[in-house]
């Protein structure tokens, strides 16, 4: 093999290797915390002893650790990693005072996520320990056209990504979940106007969200702030200028220059 194979086939064997490393790591799930080593060979598509091989390497590094029953789980060390992300440690600083806030003068949980793509992610939570539920958990992805938070980052996400959402299957979580594209391209210019989101029993049958958007120092839409409140109880516009309110101070905190209402566009 010539030098400039070689190098060639050791840089696609580490791609190799890196992709295969991170379907592993895909495999856990909110439904699959605890796997063991066939487990994460089959659900990973890696076969037994390349999963066994890797895993050790995980294993080693901190990535995965082992339960008492041997099974797999992910490790400490990439949660300290993830901390490190720009987007959600200096947001979550400035944010976590207003949430508390709007915590202690509704009693109910409050949300902040981040766009990613075609997904929303959820970065904090501020919620009762008696409460609490198990959705949505801080790191849990989700739909963005199924949620407060992100239809709020949908209606100020580039409007190519808004066409590809709009133009592709809407996937029902409940039968009140926007499932045409031409209710949903209503709903986003709706948002943009009232500069709040509700999402009625859209994902969860019980609760109801509502949503507003939170800016940065260059005036974009950087993240949503929700409330979630039982379907059962008022959810007018009253709610959503108080999580506009709080939204607004965290806007404000970032280096924002103007209200989250006062713009349109992303």
């Amino acid at each position: 093999m010539k030098l400039t194979d070689k190098a060639v086939w050791m840089a696609n064997e580490r791609r190799s290797v890196l992709r295969r490393a991170l379907r592993i790591l895909d495999t856990f799930s909110d439904s699959a915390n605890d796997l063991n080593l066939s487990e994460i060979s089959r659900r990973s598509g890696v076969p037994l002893t390349t999963a066994h091989r890797i895993v050790g390497e995980l294993h080693a590094w901190g990535a995965l650790e082992r339960n008492e029953a041997g099974e797999y789980r992910i490790g400490l060390r990439l949660w300290e990693v993830a901390a490190l992300a720009p987007r959600s440690v200096g947001l979550q600083r400035i944010a976590l005072p207003f949430m508390q806030d709007l915590y202690e003068t509704t009693h109910r949980g409050v949300h902040l996520a981040v766009r990613t793509q075609d997904e929303v992610v959820f970065v904090e939570r501020f919620v009762s320990p008696e409460r609490a539920s198990a959705r949505p958990r801080v790191g849990g992805r989700y739909a963005l056209h199924a949620t407060a938070v992100g239809l709020v980052l949908l209606a100020h996400a580039p409007l190519e990504l808004q066409e590809d959402v709009l133009g592709g299957p809407l996937e029902s979580f409940t039968p009140q979940t926007y499932s045409s594209g031409r209710e949903l391209r209503q709903v986003l210019a709706d948002v943009r106007r009232s500069g709040y989101a509700v999402s009625d029993r859209q994902i969860d049958p019980d609760f109801v969200s509502v949503a507003a958007p939170i800016r940065g120092a260059d005036d974009t839409v950087v993240a949503a702030l929700s409330l979630i409140v039982p379907y059962t109880e008022s959810h007018g516009p009253g709610l959503g200028h108080l999580v506009q309110a709080t939204a607004r101070g965290i806007s404000r905190a970032l280096g924002a220059h103007r209200p989250s209402n006062m713009r349109k566009g992303g």
